[in-house]
């Protein structure tokens, strides 16, 4: 069992065992500073809370898709994914599900959902841009968005799933687009 002792700073006892998804979850619950945790192999990741811009493009993406027909359960800011078993799972910026999810779900699974974003961080830049795809990717996810921030207007960089020529599961197909242009029109097609 995973133990937290909240005080002025957050300390953790760990188990002896491997880490599980429904040990991250209990750390996440217990964090009173609003860490976002993922699990990839049983080894525990731990991101800062975003900033306000990161949370603006989240909020504005949101809102896009709710105004634009998406169900309001289909459409969740940060949500868990889970990518491996019980070792392995991400938080992605935004996610778009297929179907809605039981309310208490806290790992989604990667047949429920559509779209996954995020939002690059300078200290996310490599996840973002080379892991996070390649594990999507691998659980089978169709879409997977990257929101570029840095030096100039936000820029959405929209993947497809596809095969690549080791027939691998990969994020082939790619258009780049601002990301306030995209929201001046209609979600494409995510099915």
């Amino acid at each position: 069992m995973t133990t937290v002792h909240p005080k002025r700073r957050l300390r953790v006892d760990l188990p002896v065992y491997e880490l599980t998804l429904d040990d991250v979850a209990e750390l996440a619950a217990a964090d009173e500073h609003g860490h976002r945790y993922e699990l990839i192999d049983g080894n525990l990741l731990i991101m800062a809370p975003a900033d306000a811009d990161h949370m603006s493009v989240i909020a504005d993406l949101v809102t896009w898709f709710r105004t634009n027909g998406f169900a309001r359960g289909l459409v969740l800011p940060t949500p868990g994914i889970r990518i491996k078993g019980r070792s392995s799972g991400r938080n992605p910026d935004l996610m778009v599900l297929r179907r809605p999810v039981p309310g208490g779900t806290v790992w989604i699974e990667p047949e429920d959902a559509l779209l996954v974003v995020e939002v690059v961080s300078p200290s996310t830049r490599s996840e973002d841009r080379m892991r996070k795809p390649a594990e999507y990717a691998g659980a089978g996810i169709r879409h997977y968005w990257r929101v570029e921030r840095d030096d100039g207007p936000a820029t959405v960089h929209l993947f497809a799933l596809g095969i690549d020529e080791h027939g691998e599961r990969r994020y082939i197909g790619h258009e780049a687009v601002l990301l306030d242009r995209l929201l001046e029109g209609a979600p494409p097609a995510l099915a």
